[in-house]
């Protein structure tokens, strides 16, 4: 099986996600991790950015399938307008 259009690389947005999650997890739980202590602001960006991280994997990979031939145009259309239709 080949890495697609993209080799891969759109599992880095999904690396990244899960990173920042992560993160948020130590601030909510409390850890030794780090000492930071966000405002509520920026945790609230935080996991806008991670709700962000997965949208955009989701539709990339999408388009990986698309471009590789493995779906066609009306399908990534598709996929693209349900995981944006709240920016319509």
């Amino acid at each position: 099986m080949s890495g697609g259009a993209f080799d891969y690389r759109d599992s880095a947005l999904t690396d990244l996600q899960d990173m920042i999650a992560r993160e948020i997890g130590y601030m909510e739980y409390g850890s030794n991790y780090t000492d930071y202590q966000y405002n509520d602001k920026t945790f609230k960006y935080m996991k806008a950015i991670v709700r962000d991280l997965e949208r955009l994997a989701k539709v990339i990979h999408s388009l990986d399938w698309f471009i590789s031939g493995d779906t066609n145009e009306e399908k990534f259309i598709s996929d693209y307008e349900n995981l944006y239709k709240e920016d319509k």
